[in-house]
């Protein structure tokens, strides 16, 4: 009598054991592979710095200066509302037919005050994904109501713009040398203190005599002076709620990356900051939890620290762990203040 075949089938067991090798590969080769893409965001992130950097300096070579951070548009009420400094990059960025068709005076970019948005129909679409940093979970939109003023030019109900996950260094909060308030040139609006010691500064009567800044003027030397630096992360202080998550960037306001014009109220982001709190910090220098203004922080999504976009074209990865007063120096341009190890 023959004896019964054995069956060439796995047993219960067996497929347990093979389920849980299977179980243990995936458990030890995710986080290698998040790893990867982190750092793949994080290269993609740099690069748009480095981006930014050559238009800045493309823009210079052209205009020998940088871009000022705001001028109020000609022909206004005295409420109207500049363009960024991002808005006079866009020909550097492949997006000259976008910038051709704006419109400078008797216009508000951020769309307040009963004004008129001249430049609705080309804000609403346009995007640069270079001003965008693919590791911040941070939305890349905002939806703002249209004013009637707007609406009167064939506007729609409301208007999308992008948020940018970079700002422009307008200075330090503090003078870098003495770690007194406050460097000069340097005005107190009634809302916020404006310095002019860094390399985005506002240009117009309403802030003082202050002018676009050029490479002469970085005394400092431009491979100490932060020119752009990184706002990609929520911020558990922020004082406002813009959307669902706490989001202080200088972009996320009226007019998103595409105005360099302040808020309603105390809310003055205009697409620049002033350093005052360290990197990744939610609390100011000396612990507190200033009202932000024109003092939004710089933080990124990138572990330990964020990239920073220095006057030379250079992109520096600055730690959490950064000594505050070195990075007031670095993001004043002309305090002759030695800066420390970074």
């Amino acid at each position: 009598m023959a004896c019964p075949r054995r069956s060439k089938g796995f047993t219960l067991i067996e497929l347990l054991v093979v389920i849980a090798i299977i179980a243990v590969l995936i458990a030890l080769l995710l986080p290698a592979v998040q790893q990867a893409r982190e750092a793949a965001r994080r290269t993609q992130c740099k690069n748009n710095l480095k981006q930014l950097g050559l238009a800045l300096h493309n823009y210079h070579d052209t205009s020998n200066c940088f871009p000022p951070g705001n001028v109020v548009p000609e022909g206004g009420t005295g409420t109207l509302r500049g363009a960024s400094w991002m808005v006079r990059l866009l020909p550097m960025f492949d997006q000259g037919a976008a910038f051709n068709q704006m419109v400078f005076a008797g216009t508000d970019w951020t769309n307040q005050n009963g004004n008129p948005n001249r430049n609705w129909a080309v804000v609403n679409t346009l995007r640069v994904a270079g001003l965008n940093c693919p590791s911040s979970s941070l939305p890349t939109t905002r939806t703002s109501t249209s004013t009637s003023a707007t609406t009167a030019l064939g506007a729609p109900a409301s208007l999308t713009y992008q948020v940018a996950n970079y700002v422009g260094i307008g200075g330090s909060y503090d003078n870098a040398a003495t770690g007194v308030c406050c460097p000069s040139p340097s005005t107190w609006t009634g809302y916020y203190r404006s310095n002019y010691n860094g390399m985005i500064v506002a240009s117009n009567g309403a802030y003082g005599d202050a002018r676009p800044t050029r490479i002469a003027d970085t005394v400092d030397g431009t491979s100490n002076t932060v020119m752009v630096g990184e706002q990609g992360a929520p911020d558990p202080n922020c004082s406002k709620t813009f959307s669902p998550i706490q989001d202080c960037r200088a972009s996320n306001y009226e007019g998103g990356a595409w105005s360099g014009g302040a808020g309603g109220d105390t809310d003055w982001w205009l697409n620049m900051t002033i350093i005052r709190s360290p990197i990744n910090s939610t609390q100011g220098a000396n612990g507190d939890e200033y009202p932000y203004y024109r003092h939004t922080r710089i933080n990124s999504q990138h572990t330990g620290g964020a990239h920073l976009l220095f006057a030379d074209g250079a992109v520096r990865f600055l730690s959490n762990n950064m000594d505050y007063l070195t990075l007031e120096r670095v993001a004043s341009r002309n305090d002759n203040a030695v800066v420390g190890d970074y």
